[in-house]
């Protein structure tokens, strides 16, 4: 059996152009899942407008920076007692 045994393999890879580009690829699909969940779901317009792509060198996020988010997402109890579900935008770019 072969072994790739080069120390710096992982970070040459990630590296490389072709690479880069499938993950702005794959990212920008999956940011558009996660944008479009959420933009069907704007009471107030903060969690859509805490949404953003970051790219970086090797790797690029989605940030949903919306204090709430994780309620927004999950689902939570309103102050009257009612459940409020979620709207799984995170889920959606999976």
């Amino acid at each position: 059996m072969a072994a790739v045994l080069h120390p710096n393999l992982t970070r040459i890879t990630a590296g490389m152009r072709e690479v880069k580009d499938e993950v702005k690829t794959e990212l920008r699909e999956r940011a558009a899942r996660v944008q479009a969940v959420v933009d069907m779901h704007i009471r107030t317009g903060a969690l859509a407008s805490r949404t953003k792509v970051e790219v970086h060198t090797v790797d690029s996020i989605v940030v949903m920076s919306d204090p709430d988010v994780l309620a927004i997402n999950y689902g939570h109890h309103a102050p009257n007692g009612t459940y409020v579900p979620g709207i799984h935008a995170i889920e959606a770019g999976l």
